[in-house]
This record gives structure tokens, sequence and C-alpha cells, in this order.
């Protein structure tokens, strides 16, 4: 196991990777539901009205 600065280091490193994949996931105009915050991709709640409204 590294010690130290050196071992800080690339934690931090891969922890900004890893955000860096997450925000490929979603671009700026995928926003979450209004009603049930479902994100892009997900599935509506069943009691969600914005779900019925942009299937039509």
């Amino acid at each position: 196991m590294k010690k130290g600065r050196h071992r800080r280091y690339e934690e931090a490193r891969a922890l900004k990777q890893q955000n860096d994949q997450l925000d490929d996931l979603f671009s700026e105009n995928e926003l979450p539901c209004d009603e049930c915050d479902a994100l892009p991709g997900q599935d509506h709640k069943e009691w969600c009205m914005a779900q019925t409204t942009t299937e039509l």
C-alpha cells in the first residue's frame, strides 16, 4: 500500500475520473422530471401525470 501524498493524489485522481464518467452520462438539457424526479432513461412513477402528457 502506498503512503502519504502519493496515495491521496491517486485517490483524488480516481474520484475525478469517476465524476467525469458520470457527467458524460447526461447532457445539460436532460433534466429530471418536474413531477416525480425521474432521471432521463428511468421509468416515471405510476402517479406521474407528466408521463402521460409526454407520450401523447
